[in-house]
């Protein structure tokens, strides 16, 4: 198993699917989870962001603005959700899938809740940084983000987790990335 975490629009989705084009070629299925896909399944009325002002966004998604720019706040009904995400995960890689996860850990508690989802199991913490310069400009022209959410997260999203390895996608292209994961991966696997 492998976590991409990073900030919004620093290049994981790509890199993820990059990569995992890649070891198909190889006889080596991964599959790519991510927390948008999760995300994508709760309802509008759970979101408050500048685009959509649910009604009970408090218990779900939320953004809220910090000194740098947008941040993700989660409450009661968002918690829950991302538990049984980081779950699912879990459940994938148990089940014998070789699993890329597309990660944002924007708390130290999420890092902790995939320490106890994934015990037991090898998990490669990849931090996968942008500078937020390069991934505002990314969310602009990506025209589907809420501005400041790149910038935001940004300055929070490496707080909390531990790394194996780091990939900067500032200026590299996602199949250089992919391949340099792929080598990284390969060399720690001959090691253990």
């Amino acid at each position: 198993m492998v976590i991409l975490n990073g900030a919004s629009s620093a290049g994981k989705t790509t890199l993820a699917e990059r990569f995992r084009d890649l070891r198909a070629t190889e006889g080596d299925c991964w599959i790519i989870v991510g927390l948008d896909d999760f995300t994508a399944m709760l309802p509008w009325q759970w979101f408050d962001t500048p685009q959509v002002n649910g009604p009970q966004g408090q218990h779900g998604i939320r953004f809220e603005l910090s000194a740098e720019g947008l941040v993700l706040a989660v409450g009661a009904v968002g918690r829950r959700l991302f538990r049984v995400y980081r779950r699912s995960v879990a459940t994938w890689a148990r089940a014998g899938f070789n699993v890329i996860v597309d990660e944002v850990a924007f708390s130290q508690e999420a890092v902790r809740d995939w320490a106890d989802a994934l015990a037991g199991l090898t998990v490669t913490w990849v931090g996968v940084r942008c500078h937020p310069d390069v991934a505002e400009a990314r969310e602009r022209e990506r025209g589907d983000r809420d501005p400041g959410l790149a910038r935001g997260l940004t300055a929070v999203v490496h707080q909390f987790a531990t790394y194996d390895f780091e990939l900067d996608a500032t200026t590299s292209i996602s199949e250089d990335l992919a391949v340099e994961l792929s080598a990284l991966l390969d060399e720690r696997r001959a090691v253990s």
